[in-house]
């Protein structure tokens, strides 16, 4: 893991601090979602996707700039030494799979606790 983080580039950090912050919502709204509140106050439900819903859009947006990345890099070395070229395809996919799989994991999450909130309406 640590490995596929330091093929990853620079993209992997803000990918990281994603992923924390994921973890760090996704704990709170479990937290909030055992509330009588919750199901009682619609616009609380509203607020309370606003975070999932920027780092659902963020992340992936990050692995396709690390995918980019990469693609140039290694179209700049082009000519050279193939393993070179390789590497530079290696961050285009790993900088993607990080950015699909945490908003994988924020997407199906989001729907959860909106299906708490509401099992009738979904």
């Amino acid at each position: 893991m640590i490995e596929y983080f330091v093929q990853g580039g620079w993209v992997m950090w803000p990918l990281a601090v994603c992923s924390a912050l994921l973890m760090a919502v996704l704990f709170e709204r479990t937290v909030a979602v055992t509330r009588p509140q919750w199901k009682a106050d619609q616009t609380q439900r509203v607020l309370h996707r606003r975070p999932l819903a920027f780092i659902n859009e963020l992340a992936p947006s990050l692995g396709l700039l690390g995918t980019v990345i990469g693609v140039i890099e290694s179209f700049q070395m082009i000519g050279g030494d193939a393993d070179d070229v390789a590497a530079g395809l290696g961050v285009a996919c790993i900088t993607t799979v990080y950015g699909l799989m945490i908003s994988l994991v924020c997407m199906v999450s989001g729907y959860m606790f909106e299906l708490a909130g509401n099992p009738e309406g979904i």
